[in-house]
């Protein structure tokens, strides 16, 4: 009979583990909110997003054009694995936004290993026809340091 209850505990175990698992792939793959075209919000995700796919150029267009910050600033950036974009907050005042995300990445092993939350501010600016990120944003934090002016 102990190796009838062992079995039983086994397959309970595994069940256990199978819907853990299951629950987190199904939220790891759940759809996030759907952000207007061109609002802030959807601009912060463009960058981020760009960045962490080593396309320097398109997370470039995202940013102020009369800023310091360019596509030779966002070069050197290499960003590991992918994060997952989460909106804390969203403040538009007239012609300018503040948006806060927490950029959460998920931990290594065969479980997940857990979360890692990293908050990032962007601030942003309307143009004539769009939302550009200014200042010296995430991850770069130091604009133009080598150009010659």
């Amino acid at each position: 009979m102990g190796n009838r209850a062992t079995r039983g505990l086994v397959v309970a175990v595994a069940a256990l583990v199978l819907l853990a698992v299951g629950a987190g792939v199904f939220a790891a793959l759940r759809p996030g909110p759907q952000l207007a075209a061109g609002s802030p919000e959807a601009t912060v995700r463009d960058y981020v997003a760009a960045l962490y796919e080593h396309d320097p150029a398109t997370a470039a267009e995202q940013l102020d054009p009369d800023g310091r910050c360019d596509e030779d600033d966002l070069q050197g950036v290499f960003l590991d694995g992918r994060a997952r974009v989460v909106l804390r907050e969203s403040v538009t005042e007239g012609d300018t936004a503040t948006v806060r995300v927490d950029l959460v990445h998920s931990g290594g092993g065969p479980l997940g290993g857990g979360e890692n939350r990293e908050p990032a501010t962007f601030e942003l600016r309307r143009t004539a026809d769009r939302w550009v990120i200014t200042g010296e944003p995430w991850p770069t934090f130091s604009c133009g340091e080598t150009k010659e002016g």
